[in-house]
């Protein structure tokens, strides 16, 4: 498996003592986005402050996300729809609800069995 390893801009920070999101409106959003999209999938990172990173991903069924991995602790949570995570030698079918857990730096793809949208997190590695 050929993965990319992903290093996140340190720059990007949100402000403020609490965040809040409508998750089923930016879910809902982003779904039209990926079906729309001729790559079958789109993106929004809804945090990115200090180590943690929080990305709502949706995908069209039958699109991947390539193999990569990142430098923190990730977990994968299925929001809606089907998605298979293979990492490590294992692969993982979720429905929506399902959550995979992976260590840092391994590497890992998803690909959607449904329309699907992921909620995920990443703990990342203080530098150094």
């Amino acid at each position: 498996m050929t993965t990319v390893k992903h290093a996140y801009l340190r720059t990007h920070t949100l402000s403020g003592a609490a965040l809040t999101f409508a998750l089923p409106a930016e879910e809902a959003a982003l779904r039209e986005r990926a079906l729309a999209s001729k790559a079958g999938r789109a993106a929004k990172t809804l945090v990115k402050e200090g180590p943690l990173r929080l990305t709502l991903v949706a995908l069209r069924r039958g699109v991947s996300l390539q193999a990569h991995q990142v430098e923190g602790e990730v977990s994968i949570h299925v929001l809606r729809g089907r998605a298979r995570v293979s990492a490590a030698a294992t692969d993982s079918e979720l429905a929506a609800g399902g959550v995979v857990v992976l260590q840092q730096e391994v590497a890992h793809t998803a690909t959607a069995l449904a329309d699907c949208t992921l909620l995920v997190t990443v703990a990342m590695r203080a530098a150094g």
